[in-house]
């Protein structure tokens, strides 16, 4: 994620604001053994505002490891003093700052702690204290498999200045990469950026901190997952910024001299960032062709080592993008299938479900599955000023629901079959104009409670086995781990809105708290319950019976015995079933040969999300790059299906080694049909090459052949303002003759307008219709006025949208948008429609007209 707007989550947010808030679930049909309604718990006076010049000298991060003694400095002297817990209890421990401002803290067991003084009591510090992990990282920790890992960004965003450090002589990526040790991980996710380490072709790529930083987190134990974008403008970049590149030997070379520097230091590594939205602008063959590139010289350089597809980002229902990019054969090029996601924890098993399928369909269900980025935004905007100017920083309220869902997230994606998980972000980050935290740690330099929780549930559950659900009362959630020596660990809490809710910010009130019991069959000596930031107490045992409160706070029941779950887990893979596999590739085709379409922009749109290509004319022009990625020349022909093409070699033609050859066609509609996949292969040596696939619309054939049923969409009183603007007004513009939304923002960067058209039924039905066509244009007070999704919603009897749809983001002149409809979407119940965008500016104009129901 690039740090100058690094959060496709803006993407998402348009969608969650859209959904209706989310409702607890009632405690229908409860167990017996009493669910009692939710009982508030206030957050405790003494989380007051952060910061007060109280340092832990020897704790770099205010984080230290159980047992170890730690000092304070910058206490005001002769000042009592007083130790609570992160719930604001009192733990006994007192003193007063020395004559030089110090305080000396016994050795503390884990726990996340608050340092106070005074009456209220007032945060001077806080404290982390975490137990070591029970699988201790050791370098070569690329063998040691851990479904917990960490999205770092440490070279972008933890750069010198990032935020105050005190520690380590002011080294910032020394002092981060040790809390991310100290907190057990194994597995972090690293930037880089090709044009900042390669600006001209004439030299070799200078990977400096890059690398520097890979060998850091190597030498603590660490292994990187690497990713890059940001091509340089000499690779053949079609736009200023953000753009794949054209030249895929120059892409081939990047990723085998890139391989071949890093080594061991990355476990693997990853092409591109979210090229499904805004960090690419080419359609989604083109990144296809890219990502075959990149992957041969990532794997020319170390074959066993696994290659991740781009994270792709958006609800698979919501695009074709997913669906057309494994079309083109690109599931045979990543050992793992790279996603991102920001929903609520709610939606995870709809959409894991489709991804599952996606990959089933295209033969890749062995493919594990990683998120190299996942989070939340169910805190809200954050509500305190930080500890730089105009950088605003998480409450003591906001920090506690941001801790909370990091272990459910985390499980709730192991249940999903996800092997692996970086949550975004480790340093301090802001995003949003400033209004939205997503560090888990502050621009003081501290750890929040999200720290101890993640250190937490590190080392109660990593090394064990997910075996699934337990079956527990109603709002009580609670999941069953084995471990290595034949214990088990139950993880458990109550529910709240994290796990139910679709939308809106989260409160962290109140506890709804629950009593619950649980009857294990046979137990171990020695049970242990640790709360969701580490501090361990005796388990309530009697008669055979654990009596045990839940709240919404995760916490962790270990040393049962005999226990089994109710639901079992969907199966996650490994890599290592894959990885290397893929050259020669098990099905016999020559992956070393990449076909490369892009399509003329003069004679094609790209519509759909960057999925389809919209030939405006009776025919378009296609050029057609065929790379041979081998040492060997290669001797064969291409052919083109589901489109007339002129222009290709009616014999075979040879290739030489790393070579090209570019053939410019063109198309023309084969028969009747108004869309169909233009299907390139090719044969080379007697082998098979895999696919490259273009869905083409006919736009003129279409037009002249369907019905067409106008929406009467002049009138601005038939559209509601739906938007996250501070300012908006909708209007009937004369000289363009359009419907006009005019939007502002002021302070946030979560930017979206999506007004609402009531349809005027039965005239407007969409029964039948199998596109929608519009006009669009838009400006903003962005030169490159660009838009981070554009999505056309249909609404139903509910009155929230049932189906999303990516269209195209209407640019500066006037262009006609289609959009295809989902295949068995029930129309008959469509009762509103929504029709807008994200865009990436301040101030935006959108402009809208001449829109048609076609069937």
């Amino acid at each position: 994620m690039n740090p100058k707007h690094l959060k496709h989550l803006d993407v998402l947010a348009a969608i969650l604001a859209s959904l209706a808030a989310g409702c607890l679930h009632r405690l229908e049909n409860a167990d017996s053994r009493a669910v009692p309604e939710p009982q508030a718990a206030p957050i405790p006076a003494a989380l007051a505002a952060p910061g007060a010049g109280v340092v832990f000298d020897n704790a770099p991060g205010h984080a230290a490891a159980a047992g170890a003694a730690t000092w304070a400095s910058g206490g005001r002297p002769g000042k009592s003093w007083r130790l609570t817990d992160w719930r604001g209890g009192d733990t006994g421990i007192r003193g007063d700052f020395d004559a030089d401002g110090r305080a000396m803290l016994p050795p503390l067991a884990a726990g996340y702690y608050h340092l106070v003084a005074g009456e209220p009591p007032r945060r001077l510090a806080t404290l982390a204290v975490v137990d070591a992990p029970r699988r201790d990282p050791t370098c070569g920790a690329a063998d040691a498999d851990s479904p917990f890992a960490i999205d770092t960004a440490l070279s972008w965003i933890a750069r010198p200045g990032s935020f105050i450090c005190p520690w380590n002589n002011g080294d910032t990526f020394a002092t981060v990469a040790g809390l991310i040790r100290l907190a057990g991980f194994r597995h972090v996710r690293e930037r880089l950026s090709w044009k900042a380490v390669q600006p001209s072709p004439d030299a070799p790529p200078a990977w400096g901190r890059y690398l520097d930083n890979a060998s850091l987190f190597w030498t603590n134990g660490m292994a990187v997952s690497g990713m890059f974008h940001d091509a340089p403008a000499w690779a053949g970049t079609a736009a200023p910024r953000e753009s794949l590149p054209s030249d895929l030997g120059a892409l081939y070379a990047f990723c085998r001299a890139a391989a071949a520097a890093f080594g061991d230091r990355m476990e693997d590594w990853e092409f591109w960032n979210e090229e499904d939205i805004h960090f690419a602008k080419e359609p989604v063959w083109e990144y296809a062709a890219a990502l075959k590139a990149a992957y041969l010289g990532f794997k020319a350089a170390r074959p066993g080592m696994p290659v991740l597809n781009g994270a792709l980002c958006q609800v698979p229902r919501s695009t074709r993008y997913n669906a057309v990019f494994l079309q083109n054969d690109a599931a045979r090029y990543f050992d793992v299938f790279n996603y991102h996601t920001y929903i609520r924890l709610c939606k995870y098993p709809e959409v894991f479900a489709d991804l599952r399928g996606q990959l089933r369909d295209a033969g890749a269900s062995d493919k594990p599955i990683w998120l190299t980025e996942f989070g939340t935004n169910a805190e809200g905007h954050s509500a305190r000023d930080g500890a730089k100017e105009g950088m605003k920083a998480h409450s003591p309220a906001q920090e506690l629901v941001h801790a909370e869902t990091y272990p459910k997230s985390q499980i709730a994606l192991m249940m999903e079959g996800v092997a692996r998980a970086y949550w975004f972000v480790f340093p301090a980050f802001n995003e949003r104009s400033g209004f939205k935290d997503w560090g888990v740690m502050r621009r003081d330099g501290t750890v929040k409670p999200i720290y101890a929780a993640i250190a937490t549930a590190i080392r109660e559950l990593d090394g064990a086995a997910l075996l699934g659900a337990l079956d527990a009362p109603a709002g009580i959630r609670a999941y069953l781990f084995g471990r290595p020596d034949g214990t088990q660990t139950v993880a458990f809490w109550s529910e709240s809105p994290i796990d139910t809710s679709t939308s809106g910010e989260v409160a962290a009130e109140p506890d709804f708290a629950r009593e619950w019991v649980l009857d294990p069959p046979a137990t171990a000596a020695g049970l242990r319950l640790v709360d969701m930031c580490g501090i361990a107490s005796a388990a309530p045992a009697a008669g055979g019976q654990l009596a045990l409160r839940a709240t919404r706070f995760p916490a962790y029941l270990s040393g049962l015995r005999g226990l089994a779950a109710a639901r079992p887990p969907v199966p996650a893979a490994s890599p290592a079933a894959t990885a290397g596999q893929a050259s020669p590739d098990p099905s016999g085709a020559d992956l070393s040969i990449v076909l490369r379409p892009s399509l003329n922009r003069e004679d094609f749109s790209i519509s759909g999300g960057k999925s389809i290509g919209v030939m405006k004319t009776g025919s378009g022009r296609l050029s057609l790059d065929v790379w041979n990625f081998s040492d060997t020349a290669k001797t064969g022909s291409v052919s083109i299906a589901g489109a007339t093409a002129d222009g290709l070699p009616e014999g075979p033609f040879a290739i030489g080694p790393f070579g090209r050859r570019t053939f410019q066609c063109l198309l023309a509609p084969s028969s009747d049909a108004d869309m169909a996949d233009v299907v390139i292969s090719g044969t080379f040596n007697g082998r098979a090459t895999t696919r490259a696939v273009v869905p083409v619309f006919f736009e003129k054939r279409f037009l002249a052949n369907c019905s067409r049923h106008p929406v009467a969409w002049r009138d601005p009183a038939r559209w509601e303002r739906n938007t996250s603007a501070d300012e908006e007004t909708i209007s009937f513009d004369e000289a363009e003759q359009a419907l006009r939304i005019d939007s502002s923002w002021r302070n946030l960067n979560d930017h979206w307008t999506y007004p609402v058209l009531t349809l005027d039924l039965p005239a407007e039905s969409l029964d039948g219709a199998i596109r929608i066509s519009f006009e669009a244009r838009s400006a903003q007070d962005k030169v490159e006025n660009d838009f981070k999704t554009a999505k056309f919603m249909l609404v139903g009897e509910n009155g929230t949208p049932d189906t999303y749809i990516d269209y195209t983001p209407p640019g500066t002149e006037w262009e006609r948008r289609f959009v295809d409809i989902p295949a068995g979407t029930d129309l008959a119940s469509v009762r509103k429609i929504r029709l807008g965008a994200n865009p990436h500016g301040s101030r935006c104009t959108i402009w809208f007209r001449n829109i048609e129901i076609l069937k």
